[in-house]
């Protein structure tokens, strides 16, 4: 019966060692649950491009990403972020999810993050990088659109000169910018133009010039990726803008010429500029073009030449006339008045110091010459040493001869002659050259009574001048036996001058001067 026992006891202890063990294994594996649970998998793919921790990829548009989580336990929560915001968010509750999920992207670079829960948190981050399809552009001239909405087909300008401008949207640089300009007017034939921008930067600018009529233009904007973005529109230019002139010319001139300058401007193109003489209908062609194809050198027109003017100032009014392309016309007329000076010839200019006298001769012409006045001046002192009218005849003259010997200081002595003609005066100084002692000599010798426009006083030995300096001027004719009223009592020896005579325009004039018992008459 011991042996029994025994057996029993030990049945016993191993039921309670089982027992404990189970409690054991029962209490620990509660203890370690959270260190042993699986985290949820991801998995995400773009456009065939599985996404991985930390990596990047590049896309041209706003992209789908299929998102995959799997988990052993229900998933409480799937989050799509991008640049840290809250972009989706989804609670299956479902031990798997699977959906394509939607990215709208910020230009440039963008976080993107996938976050999922379950009985842990797993997230996965990546870089994805937004390039657009083709640059946009936004223009702003000749005229204006949004970002996304190109130009129209057609625009209608009234100047062939204008502007493309607008500024570049794109994530990747735009390296060139090509525009193409074809002019099509109503004739078969066509004229093209290129131009090119080389690294515009965020924004560009060129200046086109158009044709009267259809312009095909063709602009491409090529980015450092190679994708062109172009836009294809038509500039129809309906000038209706008369050309503009502009003269720098004067009102009169003094010679039988005169120099017109000025500048003719249209805003397409000049096509011809002439210059018209209106009494007589002369004309003269200063700018022709045959075509109406765009020409910068046709925009503008210098005028600089020289026209003859006659004596008759209704023959001297001249008229431009300027047309452009679209056959637009404009008219300047100006008048210019010939008013030439007097020129003056000096042939004679010489002192005589031993007569105390100055001979200037010459002449006068070209201007319609009222009245010529020749006098002699102090240089030192500024008093007036003698005067001559040479020519007042109250009928103006175009040629006048002049010969006239007047007193002087010699060294000290300028000439001054005052010339009065149709559009004003005009006073000329001479510097009389002195003449020499074997000159004088000469002179002297040769019979001086009678070669001298002057004489010497017997009392006072003072020089005389040989011209009449009344108002009458040189016409006027001098009498030689005018009566003499100096009383009785004043008595000298009779002293007769021999006086010399010349013709002058018609009339004599007395170029000598007489003395009657002492008296000058």
């Amino acid at each position: 019966m011991i042996p029994h026992a025994g057996r029993s006891n030990r049945s016993l202890s191993v039921l309670l060692i089982c027992f404990i063990c189970s409690v054991v294994l029962l209490t620990g594996s509660i203890g370690v649950e959270p260190a042993t649970a699986q985290k949820p998998d991801i998995n995400a793919t773009v456009g065939g491009d599985r996404l991985v921790q930390d990596g990047e990829i590049t896309v041209l548009e706003d992209p789908s990403a299929n998102v995959t989580v799997t988990s052993d336990t229900p998933i409480k929560l799937v989050e799509v972020r991008v640049n840290g915001e809250i972009r989706r968010s989804y609670r299956p509750n479902e031990t798997a999810f699977s959906r394509a999920v939607s990215l709208d992207l910020d230009p440039n670079e963008n976080t993107v993050e996938i976050i999922a829960q379950s009985s842990s948190i797993k997230s996965l981050q990546t870089t994805i990088t937004k390039h657009t399809a083709a640059p946009r552009v936004q223009y702003s001239s000749p005229f204006s659109t949004s970002i996304k909405g190109g130009p129209s087909n057609e625009t209608n300008l009234s100047s062939g000169q204008v502007t493309l401008a607008g500024s570049l949207h794109t994530v990747s640089t735009v390296e060139q910018i090509r525009i193409e300009r074809t002019h099509r007017p109503e004739a078969n034939n066509s004229s093209r133009e290129l131009y090119q921008i080389r690294n515009p930067g965020e924004s560009f600018s060129q200046e086109l010039l158009l044709g009267v009529g259809t312009n095909e233009v063709v602009a491409e904007y090529t980015d450092a990726n190679g994708r062109t973005n172009t836009d294809t529109f038509r500039l129809i230019v309906d000038d209706a803008t008369d050309p503009t002139i502009d003269l720098d010319s004067p009102n009169s001139s003094y010679t039988d010429s005169a120099e017109i300058r000025g500048t003719v401007r249209d805003e397409t193109k000049l096509k011809k500029v002439s210059l018209n003489r209106t009494s007589n209908n002369a004309s003269q062609v200063l700018l022709l073009s045959s075509d109406d194809e765009p020409d910068a050198n046709r925009l503008s027109y210098a005028i600089d030449m020289t026209v003859d003017l006659f004596d008759d100032n209704d023959d001297n009014e001249f008229k431009i006339v300027a047309e452009d392309a679209a056959g637009n016309v404009q008219t300047r007329t100006f008048s210019l008045n010939y008013e030439p000076e007097p020129q003056v010839t000096i042939t004679e200019n010489t002192t005589n110091r031993t007569a105390n006298t100055v001979q200037v001769a010459g002449e006068i012409s070209e201007a319609e010459i009222d009245r010529v006045t020749v006098e002699t001046i102090n240089t030192q002192s500024g008093d007036r040493l003698d005067l001559a009218r040479v020519y007042d005849a109250g009928t103006p003259t175009t040629t006048l001869e002049f010969d006239r010997t007047l007193r002087a200081t010699p060294d000290h002595t300028v000439v001054k002659l005052l010339i009065e003609y149709e559009d004003g005066q005009q006073t000329r100084t001479i510097q009389p050259s002195i003449a020499t002692q074997q000159e004088v000599d000469e002179t002297e010798v040769d019979s001086p009574s009678n070669r001298s426009d002057a004489v010497t006083d017997a009392e006072t030995g003072s020089n005389i001048s040989a011209t009449n300096s009344d108002e009458g001027g040189v016409n006027a004719t001098t009498d030689s036996t005018k009566e003499d009223t100096t009383p009785d009592s004043q008595s000298s020896p009779p002293t007769l001058i021999p006086i010399r005579t010349r013709d002058a325009f018609g009339g004599t004039v007395i170029v000598g001067a007489i003395y009657l018992l002492g008296h000058r008459v």
